[in-house]
């Protein structure tokens, strides 16, 4: 009988200090769900497993995605972040939400980060590698996830200025007719092919060192007429810029004879 009486005593003590079923480690939270994230490869993939997608600068690239708990259910509302990996740091490239069923898709417009700096007039900047991954930094409901990497490159785009005369020699006193055109080329490994007539953003111009003034006759062609000429070379320098583009700068020599037969 005592031994019956004080195993009652136990019973009563412990119930007594006894956690509520619903209680864990996490103070009466529930545990995150456990979410997993996939960045889905673009259609311009060239390698399954990383990627290599090359893109051109102002190209519009498109991140899309799902967001799932542990039973493959969609993350409605999560904040998504693309980020560039980078030896020393993280780049947030864009951000969104997912919808109901956990799939996100955002745009960003392709650009480089590593710009030349001003005064390097003569270097051309090619490409850029971007590493990027999709994350999801949790919330009170799920854990956080990061996804594989995606990688790609961005490739700039080149503007070609071509400079050429109405004729080949000319006679002291008269004038040259030059045209200039500016067309845009995408340059690839396999070489560069050449795209439609662009205008640039700006044109510096100068014949024999002095600034001159081109007159447009129409989307990227120009045209420019040399004051009254004397017997030696004269030479028109075309240096232009537009945002997006490498570009090469376009010159032409003007000869001139005094020996001109009757």
């Amino acid at each position: 009988m005592k031994r019956l009486v004080a195993l009652m005593a136990v019973a009563i003590l412990l119930s007594t200090f006894a956690l509520p079923a619903f209680a864990n480690h996490m103070g009466g939270h529930p545990k995150p769900k456990v979410t997993q994230i996939t960045l889905y490869p673009f259609p311009e993939c060239t390698n399954a497993f990383q990627c290599n997608a090359r893109f051109f600068m102002g190209d519009e690239i498109t991140f899309t995605g799902i967001l799932v708990d542990s039973s493959d259910r969609g993350v409605p509302k999560a904040k998504v972040n693309i980020y560039r990996f980078l030896p020393t740091e993280l780049k947030l490239l864009v951000s969104t939400v997912t919808e109901r069923d956990g799939t996100f898709e955002v745009k960003w417009k392709a650009q480089f980060f590593d710009k030349k700096s001003a005064g390097e007039t003569f270097k051309q900047q090619i490409n850029e590698i971007f590493i990027v991954y999709a994350q999801f930094d949790g919330d009170s409901n799920y854990a956080a996830s990061r996804s594989g990497k995606q990688v790609f490159t961005v490739t700039i785009k080149d503007m070609f200025t071509f400079v050429a005369t109405d004729k080949k020699l000319y006679r002291q006193g008269g004038s040259a007719l030059v045209f200039v055109g500016f067309v845009e080329a995408k340059v690839r490994e396999a070489g560069f092919t050449l795209g439609d007539f662009i205008d640039p953003d700006s044109i510096r111009a100068t014949y024999d060192n002095e600034p001159v003034q081109l007159i447009k006759k129409k989307t990227g062609s120009y045209v420019f007429t040399t004051p009254p000429l004397t017997v030696e070379h004269h030479q028109l320098i075309i240096n232009a810029e537009k945002a997006g583009h490498n570009n090469r700068v376009g010159f032409v020599t003007v000869q001139v004879s005094g020996f001109f037969g009757k």
